[in-house]
């Protein structure tokens, strides 16, 4: 399962020097705290934004998404 890379987006965003303001504006949100809610992860981004943030940081898609293990899927593992 993927998870979307939430601390890579938040690390990139900083580095360009965004503001939460910022990004929102980029996104075509109109409210910064939509923008905020994402990155924290407060709300989920929706497919069709993550092609615009990576675009945005200047971050590979690929990088985007990072691969999440279950605890169920590592207690599998553990038992082997």
């Amino acid at each position: 399962m993927y998870a979307v890379n939430l601390k890579l987006i938040k690390e990139k965003r900083k580095e360009k020097g965004y503001s939460f303001r910022k990004m929102a504006d980029l996104m075509g949100f109109n409210d910064k705290a939509k923008y905020y809610r994402r990155e924290t992860g407060e709300y989920k981004f929706n497919p069709e934004e993550l092609p615009v943030v990576a675009k945005i940081l200047g971050i590979p898609i690929s990088k985007i998404f990072i691969l999440k293990v279950s605890k169920i899927e590592t207690k599998k593992e553990v038992s082997k």
